[in-house]
């Protein structure tokens, strides 16, 4: 099953794995102007004028976090090639 949700903080993480141990977090990275000039496209969900607060709480996966950080500014294809290849390795 694959979800979509913003967690943040790793407190949220926590949450989450509480009731879904072994869940792996995909974790998008990618610089702020990037991520601006992605948020002022038609049908974002999300006001480009919280990017900076959404920055400033954001907690990176820490270690021992099941998980993968990746360059958002690949191609969806190949992100979805990584987190798929990220997962199999984890599960083992």
């Amino acid at each position: 099953m694959v979800v979509a949700c913003s967690a943040l903080k790793r407190a949220y993480r926590d949450l989450i794995r509480s009731e879904a141990p072994g869940t792996f977090f995909a974790e998008l990275d990618g610089g702020r102007a990037l991520l601006a000039e992605r948020m002022i496209r038609p049908g974002h969900f999300m006001p480009a004028s919280l990017l900076d607060s959404q920055l400033a709480t954001l907690e990176p996966l820490q270690p021992g976090e099941e998980g993968a950080r990746l360059d958002v500014a690949e191609a969806p294809e190949d992100l979805v090639t990584a987190i798929v290849d990220d997962v199999r390795s984890a599960v083992g």
